[in-house]
């Protein structure tokens, strides 16, 4: 079975998700943003596996506050932030990993 998410819900500190295989996460703002997998925030690698990343982002209170979440087909989704970045996608296998409710 392919992993999926049944449910998402914001609450005003984290994303509460609900998983096809009957586990639940709760990641907080916080995490999700300082994490964001977007090639400016996180890097990108090319061939040689040298690392490029954009100028850092100076992240301010309003850049964790979560304006709109997005399904992106079946597999990532893509979170609108308060600074109005939104060119993360997180795919069900990252949001997985950055669970520590385990």
């Amino acid at each position: 079975m392919a992993l999926d998410i049944s449910n998402i819900e914001s609450f005003p500190n984290g994303l509460a998700i609900a998983w096809n295989d009957n586990k639940d996460s709760f990641i907080e703002y916080k995490n999700l943003r300082d994490r964001c997998p977007c090639a400016n925030c996180s890097g990108e690698s090319d061939v040689f596996g040298n690392l490029y990343k954009g100028p850092e982002i100076k992240l301010v209170e309003n850049a964790y506050k979560l304006i709109n979440v997005i399904k992106v087909g079946n597999y990532a989704i893509r979170i609108t932030w308060g600074d109005m970045h939104s060119d993360g996608i997180y795919t069900f296998e990252y949001l997985r990993n950055l669970d520590l409710s385990e």
